[in-house]
C-alpha cells in the first residue's frame, strides 16, 4: 500500500512514513493510491470477528510495512474492555425496532476521538522504538481532543506532548481532562523563576509523579512528558 498527497506531490510513500510524517510536505492529507475492495465473502466472515479482530482485518488492508503479528499485538492492546469500559469497546443499543445507537464515547477521556488515538498512540512508539527516534508533538486544542491526544500517549516511551489552549475560553471540564491525562512518568519540577511579561508560572507537582505547569497568556495547560 502506498499514500500520496491530496495536493498533488506524486511521491509515493508507505504507511510508516506517513504516520511520522503526519501532514504531507505540500500541506495536504495523504489518502492511498488505491482502495482495496472487499468482497461479500470477506465480509461474511468479519461479522463474526470481535472489535480488535475487525479493526486488525481492515488495518492490514493500509498497512503493509508492519509485520502482521506485530501490528495484530498492538491493536490487541489498544481495543481491550480495561480501556474502551466493556466486551463489545462501541456496544450498539438497540431503541426501538429501526434504531439503533452505537457508543463511541466509552473511551477514557469519554470523546470518540479516543478510537484513533489510542491506536496512533501505541503506533508511534512502536515505530520510534524500530528507529531509535524521539517525538515532540505540539498541539493545540479548546475541546476534547487535546486530553484525548495527551491520555493517548501517557506513558509511551519517546514522545513528548506539549499541548496549548486559549486561557478563558474553555469550559471548566476541559482543561480539568487535560490534567487528568497527566503523564505517567516522572518529571523532575521546573526551578523558581520571577514572572514574566507571559505571566508563565512555575512548574508545580499535583501527584507524584505528575508536573503540570501553566502558561496564563495562551494556555491553560502545560503538560510536559518524559524526560
Amino acid at each position: 500500500m502506498r499514500y500520496v498527497s491530496t495536493r498533488g506531490d506524486s511521491r509515493e510513500r508507505r504507511f510508516s512514513e506517513v504516520l511520522m510524517e503526519g501532514l504531507a510536505p505540500d500541506g495536504g492529507l495523504y489518502m492511498p493510491t488505491a482502495y482495496p475492495k472487499v468482497d461479500d465473502a470477506t465480509l461474511r466472515r468479519w461479522r463474526g470477528l470481535s472489535y480488535s479482530e475487525l479493526a486488525f482485518e481492515i488495518l492490514s488492508l493500509y498497512i503493509d510495512d508492519i509485520a502482521a503479528e506485530e501490528l495484530r499485538s498492538i491493536v490487541a492492546r489498544t481495543y481491550t474492555p480495561a480501556i474502551f469500559g466493556s466486551q463489545g469497546i462501541v456496544p450498539l443499543r438497540k431503541l426501538d425496532e429501526s434504531i439503533a445507537l452505537l457508543n463511541l464515547s466509552n473511551g477514557p477521556t469519554f470523546a470518540f476521538k479516543d478510537m484513533a488515538m489510542q491506536l496512533l498512540g501505541n503506533l508511534f512508539e512502536a515505530e520510534l522504538e524500530r528507529r531509535g527516534e524521539q517525538l515532540n508533538i505540539l498541539g493545540a486544542t479548546s475541546g476534547d481532543t487535546g486530553s484525548a491526544a495527551q491520555y493517548a500517549m501517557r506513558g509511551k516511551q519517546n514522545v513528548r506532548v506539549f499541548m496549548l489552549s486559549p486561557h478563558g475560553r474553555m469550559s471548566p471540564f476541559q482543561p480539568m481532562a487535560s490534567r487528568a491525562a497527566a503523564p505517567m512518568r516522572a518529571q523532575p519540577p521546573m526551578p523558581p523563576r520571577a514572572p514574566s511579561p507571559l505571566g508563565a508560572m512555575p512548574c508545580r507537582r499535583t501527584a507524584p509523579p505528575y508536573c503540570i505547569g501553566g502558561m496564563r497568556s495562551f494556555s491553560s495547560t502545560r503538560i510536559r512528558w518524559g524526560a
